[in-house]
């Protein structure tokens, strides 16, 4: 059975504005970021299209065994999501065929002084992707990037499901501490978060870019169930054939969400493109902060 969060099953005493605004605010910046990737991706097909010399060509065959506007197309973006274009070229030419009239070396270093002049090319022609300047690279410690990643998103999908979990948990959380220190809740979870991921990544060479709200998620599902662990939380489930609607106890669902990511994180040793390190991370830190710092609206909770 799969359960998906959407609505605390109370109504709430006032309007979570700034979880309205978080909200909000992950819809503008994923809004920015598929328009900019959308014209990216015209231009990028546009260049190579229309930019291969017959010489490019040549060297294209001589590398990568293909001349076609795809190939091109793929290694202009392996590039521009690289950290090291220029040593991605040059491992590229020294494994290219050699060729004719040139010796083994010069023709190594013709190819990629060719690449290197067609990947500065393709900068100029193509948009830079917001999506880079906003992710979280963790051997960059960028206090900056902590936080514009936590607020950008890789699709739709990821936007979207992150907002429901988020709403459904944070709204409520937001009223319990106040707006002042929820404020502070997010932003203790995304410095947390990313800072947990940086030292989890210490060891690992080239570690994958990081963005999303699902740490805070984590650390909102963890806090609302350190406050009220029998509250309800309105579920849209989905078992077999049958689609509907269901109240579910806090504390059910951080045990069902929260024990899937550390299994999953203590027994494989790929985290298959989720970012797991943050979603425990964020868990920890969520009931972590409501025990050290907000005991007494718990207590207030439990007396009114």
């Amino acid at each position: 059975m799969l359960f998906i969060p959407y609505k605390f099953d109370l109504n709430l005493a006032k309007i979570p504005y700034l979880t309205i605004l978080v909200c909000l605010l992950c819809i503008g910046i994923y809004t920015q970021q598929y328009l900019n990737e959308g014209e990216f991706e015209k231009r990028s097909v546009y260049y190579c299209n229309a930019n291969l010399s017959t010489i490019d060509r040549m060297a294209m065959e001589k590398t990568f065994g293909d001349a076609s506007p795809s190939t091109c197309l793929d290694l202009m973006f392996e590039l521009e999501m690289s950290g090291n274009p220029e040593t991605i070229i040059k491992d590229y030419a020294d494994k290219s065929k050699k060729f004719a009239g040139f010796s083994e070396s010069d023709s190594k270093l013709y190819i990629e002084n060719l690449l290197l002049d067609k990947y500065s090319g393709y900068k100029r022609s193509v948009p830079a992707l917001k999506t880079k300047a906003l992710w979280y690279i963790p051997d960059s410690w960028n206090p900056v990037t902590m936080v514009t990643s936590t607020f950008s998103h890789g699709s739709w999908d990821h936007l979207i499901g992150n907002l429901l979990f988020f709403y459904a948990f944070a709204a409520a959380v937001e009223l319990v501490v106040g707006s002042l220190a929820f404020f502070g809740v997010i932003a203790a979870m995304a410095f947390g978060t990313n800072v947990a991921y940086s030292l989890a990544m210490l060891s690992v060479e080239n570690p994958l870019p990081t963005v999303g709200l699902s740490g805070v998620v984590m650390g909102m599902i963890a806090m609302l169930t350190y406050f009220l662990p029998t509250a309800k939380i309105r579920c849209f489930y989905w078992f077999l054939i049958k689609i509907g609607t269901i109240a579910v106890s806090a504390w059910l669902l951080a045990l069902i969400y929260i024990g899937i990511d550390l299994y999953t994180l203590l027994s494989q040793e790929e985290m298959g493109g989720i970012n797991l390190v943050a979603h425990v991370s964020g868990a920890f830190l969520g009931f972590a902060l409501g025990f050290a710092f907000f005991r007494n609206q718990k207590r207030q909770i439990v007396i009114d």
